[in-house]
C-alpha cells in the first residue's frame, strides 16, 4: 500500500513552470571582460519579517545551498564566508561589515569607504550579497479543495569594490505543489466539542520542505553568473 501510495503522490508534485529563470538580471558588461576575478561571498541575509523565520532557517538553508553550487564555479576566486568573516575579525572590521550588508539589504545601498577598505584587507575585487526575499508554505486542510504551496525567492548581488557599482544582479523566485487535496478525500475524527482529532491525510498533503524549492532557486542564480 505504502508503494502505490508513493506512486500516485510523485506524479502530484507540480514545479513551477512558465517563467524565465532567474526572473530578472542585470549584467554589467565590464563583468563579462574578465577584469573581475576574487570575489568575497557574505553570508545570505534575510528581508523576511522575524516573525516569519524567527530562527533564521532561511538564510541557513540558503547559504548552505548556495555555497555548494558555487563549489561548482572554477572561474572565479569566491573567498568563503567563514574566510570572509575571520579575515574582517581580524581587521577590525566585523561590525562595520554587518552594517554594510543591512543597509544593502534595505536600502540597496553601499558603503564605498567600507569597500575600499574591504578591498585593502582582503585583495579582492568584489562582494557578493546573497538576500532571501521569499520563504512560505501554503498549507491547506480537509475543508479545502487546493494543492499545498511552497515559495522561495532570492536575491544575490555582486557588488565593485572600487566604486560600489553592481556588476551583477540576479533575482529569482520558484514554487513546488504538493499532492491536492479534495474534501471528499479526506476523513477526521472529532472530540465531543467538535475540534480535529485525528486527521490521517495531514502529512500526506503537507506543502513540500522549502529546501527543495530553493535547491532550484539557487542552481538559477549560480548559473546566471556570467562565465569568466
Amino acid at each position: 500500500m505504502k508503494k502505490y501510495l508513493l506512486l500516485v503522490l510523485i506524479p502530484m508534485l507540480v514545479v513551477g513552470c512558465g517563467k524565465k529563470h532567474p526572473v530578472r538580471l542585470y549584467v554589467d558588461p565590464s563583468i563579462k571582460e574578465g577584469s573581475i576575478e576574487k570575489i568575497a561571498v557574505f553570508p545570505f541575509a534575510s528581508s523576511l519579517h522575524r516573525t516569519d523565520d524567527p530562527d533564521e532557517v532561511a538564510p541557513r538553508t540558503m547559504d548552505r545551498l548556495f555555497r555548494a553550487e558555487l563549489d561548482t564555479r572554477r572561474d572565479y576566486k569566491f573567498m568563503s564566508p567563514a574566510s570572509v568573516n575571520y579575515a574582517l575579525q581580524g581587521e577590525g572590521l566585523a561590525g562595520d561589515a554587518e552594517r554594510f550588508v543591512d543597509e544593502w539589504r534595505k536600502f540597496q545601498r553601499a558603503d564605498t569607504g567600507f569597500l575600499t577598505r574591504l578591498a585593502q584587507a582582503l585583495q579582492v575585487d568584489a562582494v557578493l550579497i546573497g538576500v532571501v526575499d521569499l520563504w512560505q508554505q501554503d498549507e491547506v486542510d480537509y475543508r479545502e479543495n487546493a494543492a499545498p504551496t511552497t515559495y522561495v525567492g532570492a536575491t544575490v548581488t555582486i557588488l565593485s569594490t572600487s566604486d560600489g557599482s553592481i556588476l551583477f544582479q540576479a533575482s529569482d523566485e520558484d514554487y513546488l505543489e504538493g499532492a491536492r487535496t479534495e474534501t471528499t478525500d479526506r476523513t477526521v475524527s472529532r472530540t465531543a466539542a467538535g475540534s480535529v482529532r485525528r486527521d490521517p491525510g495531514a502529512k500526506v498533503y503537507k506543502a513540500p520542505e522549502p529546501k527543495e524549492v530553493a535547491i532550484r532557486v539557487v542552481k538559477a542564480l549560480v548559473s546566471s553568473l556570467p562565465v569568466r
